[in-house]
């Protein structure tokens, strides 16, 4: 049965499923800038759209080879797979429907009306990375192998337990915060490729 969970059966998904994700991210700009309305910007939902969509640029990238180091692994291809889903359904909870846009866009208000599920929907993604890198990548038996190891998780579990803290908190600042640190970590991930 394992001999299904090959890269090459689940890169078309994959591709297609991200695609369509960084695809509607494209929609949304666009029609910002083509009929340019009355906007209340915000800037922690600004850093949280550009940390979603930089890291679905990277999950693009970096899909065949997470995909190919777990390859007929029954529960880590699952767990992969649930965590890239995962990933884009917060991704695309973040941007609003097209009839938000035809009017006047508060970011705040949108952003606080999702906020609470988009940041447990990231925790719950941040908690499945964790899972993955503990149990099944970054395998070595060299001591410096096993420190990259956990220092990995150790620092998507401090960006689990940040999404846990902004999916309760109204601070402004608390939230600027958490999502400037989630653009400096996309934007890590995205420099080691």
């Amino acid at each position: 049965m394992s001999y299904f969970l090959t890269w090459e059966n689940a890169a078309w998904i994959y591709s297609v499923i991200v695609g369509l994700a960084l695809a509607r991210y494209f929609m949304f700009i666009a029609s910002l800038l083509q009929e340019p309305k009355a906007i209340k910007f915000y800037y922690p939902y600004l850093v949280f759209t550009l940390a979603n969509i930089l890291n679905l640029y990277w999950s693009w990238y970096i899909g065949k080879t997470f995909y190919t180091q777990i390859e007929g692994h029954t529960l880590a291809f699952s767990l992969r797979t649930f965590m890239d889903a995962i990933g884009c359904i917060g991704a695309l909870m973040i941007v609003p429907p097209d009839k938000l846009l035809e009017g006047f866009f508060d970011m705040k208000t949108w952003f606080m009306n999702i906020k609470r599920v988009f940041c447990l929907i990231m925790a719950l993604y941040t908690l499945a990375l964790i899972m993955l890198i503990v149990l099944f990548y970054v395998k070595s038996t060299t001591v410096e192998g096993q420190h990259v190891r956990i220092s990995r998780a150790i620092g998507y579990l401090v960006s689990m337990l940040l999404y846990v803290g902004s999916a309760f908190s109204k601070n402004d600042y608390y939230l600027s915060f958490h999502g400037t640190f989630t653009v400096v970590g996309a934007l890590l991930n995205l420099s080691q490729l």
